[in-house]
């Protein structure tokens, strides 16, 4: 029987990739000023018993064929997102499916941040406050679908529709951001295909209680930037 996809072609594709997590300093246990210090360690043995990334990192370990401890597939970083549902789900897969999603450049990955983080904000009606995000840079190298040419307006339900005749043998999906449609995004579906993630430039998101309204970088150069430059075609960040 035909499926919906049939029609888009199979790439390899392999480039370093971009996306932005919170960033917070100093790291705080959650324990801190809950617990005295003395039961601090007991409390996070139990919590590792239960901890769902711990739990998956543990299988694969125990896998006679499974990566290696410094494997980059069981980085912290690179398992999260095969561990924890997003609620809303992602741009082609229902919550219960995991995947990662990632971006072709440090723009795109920002572009795409600034317009999720806003959504957030205004849910929450948050005060005025900055975000502070870091950028991860991730080599990926797999074989993906290439739905490049699916708009990046089509409707949730038919996006869905799409995800769901993903061909198992496949690594995930190439696509147009809606937040920069010129642009390439991947959703990663297997770990496997992924390097070792590292930092690179810090950030943040100046949120003035309506929207983001200006981006400062931590690099050498203090750059800012107004979010509505980065959704266009133009390279607006240095190279």
């Amino acid at each position: 029987m035909p499926s919906a996809v049939d029609d888009y072609p199979i790439v390899r594709f392999a480039a370093n990739c971009y996306r932005l997590i919170p960033s917070r300093f100093p790291p705080v246990s959650v324990y801190r000023d809950l617990v005295a210090p003395e039961q601090v360690e007991a409390l996070v043995e139990v919590e590792n018993k239960t901890n769902p990334r711990l739990r998956l990192q543990e299988r694969l370990m125990a896998r006679r064929e499974g990566p290696k401890l410094d494997s980059a597939m069981l980085q912290n970083w690179n398992l999260a997102p095969f561990t924890y549902e997003n609620p809303e789900g992602t741009t082609f897969f229902a919550p219960e499916r995991s995947c990662l999603e990632i971006a072709d450049t440090p723009q795109t990955a920002l572009a795409v941040s600034i317009a999720r983080r806003s959504r957030f904000l205004s849910r929450t009606k948050e005060a005025a406050t900055g975000l502070d995000m870091r950028m991860l840079k991730t080599p990926v190298d797999g074989r993906f679908i290439d739905l490049r040419q699916v708009s990046a307006e089509l409707p949730q339900e038919q996006r869905w529709s799409l995800g769901d005749a993903i061909p198992n043998d496949v690594d995930g999906i190439l696509f147009r951001p809606a937040e920069r449609p010129t642009a390439t995004a991947i959703a990663v579906l297997k770990g496997q295909v992924l390097g070792r993630s590292i930092q690179t430039t810090h950030y943040r998101f100046e949120w003035n209680g309506v929207r983001i309204e200006t981006l400062y970088a931590f690099d050498e150069a203090g750059t800012v930037l107004r979010p509505e430059s980065l959704a266009g075609k133009e390279e607006v960040l240095a190279a």
